[in-house]
């Protein structure tokens, strides 16, 4: 996000792909400790509908938790080419979020950890919930002036910025200052902090 906390403009990023964020976005998001696991990803269905059109090889990493309006049959007889048994659908952010505690409780889960993915309002939903343990943030060091997409009331005064420890993927990066295609932007992890 921007310094004014903008993600997005007319459904898309409002600056210019930014090689090294997209590949720690996707790293920590497909990631897991056991190769056998996956990473269940909370998102909206427009959201979604972007997820899909990443190669297989990210798609075989997650478990994808769908927020939507759509009745469930609608939902996956639309998206009936996708592996049912890796999509959930559910109406609401606590349907979500209790949905992905279920994958993570129930024994010899496939799950192993869970991102909410996008789009803004299941950002800010996660926000409110107080759910929330770790913020992975891309900091742009700019104000973009064309956004119509905004995470309002993003408040950090529950969590304290981190330095990762060196064996956490990619920590080596947290804190240190790119440039690319003309956007200046950093790393930023948060960490709840009552944990």
């Amino acid at each position: 996000m921007d310094e004014k906390n903008t993600i997005g403009h007319e459904g898309k990023l409002p600056w210019a792909l930014l090689p090294t964020d997209y590949y720690w976005y996707l790293t920590h998001a497909t990631t897991t400790k056991d190769a056998s696991k996956r990473v269940a990803l909370i998102l909206g269905r427009l959201t979604f509908e972007d997820v899909i059109k990443f190669d297989k090889k990210y798609l075989s990493k997650w478990h994808l938790i769908v927020i939507t309006k759509q009745l469930s049959e609608i939902f996956y007889n639309t998206y009936a080419d996708y592996d049912r048994n890796h999509i959930d659908v559910v109406n609401s952010f606590d349907q979500a979020a209790h949905k992905a505690k279920q994958l993570l409780d129930t024994p010899s889960s496939m799950i192993e950890s869970v991102f909410v993915f996008g789009g803004v309002r299941p950002y800010e939903q996660a926000l409110e919930s107080k759910l929330v343990q770790r913020i992975y943030l891309t900091r742009i060091f700019a104000e973009v002036p064309q956004c119509d997409t905004r995470v309002s009331n993003f408040d950090l005064s529950d969590f304290r910025r981190i330095k990762r420890s060196s064996d956490e993927i990619l920590a080596e990066l947290d804190d240190k200052i790119f440039e690319e295609n003309g956007w200046k932007y950093q790393f930023q992890v948060y960490e709840q902090k009552d944990l």
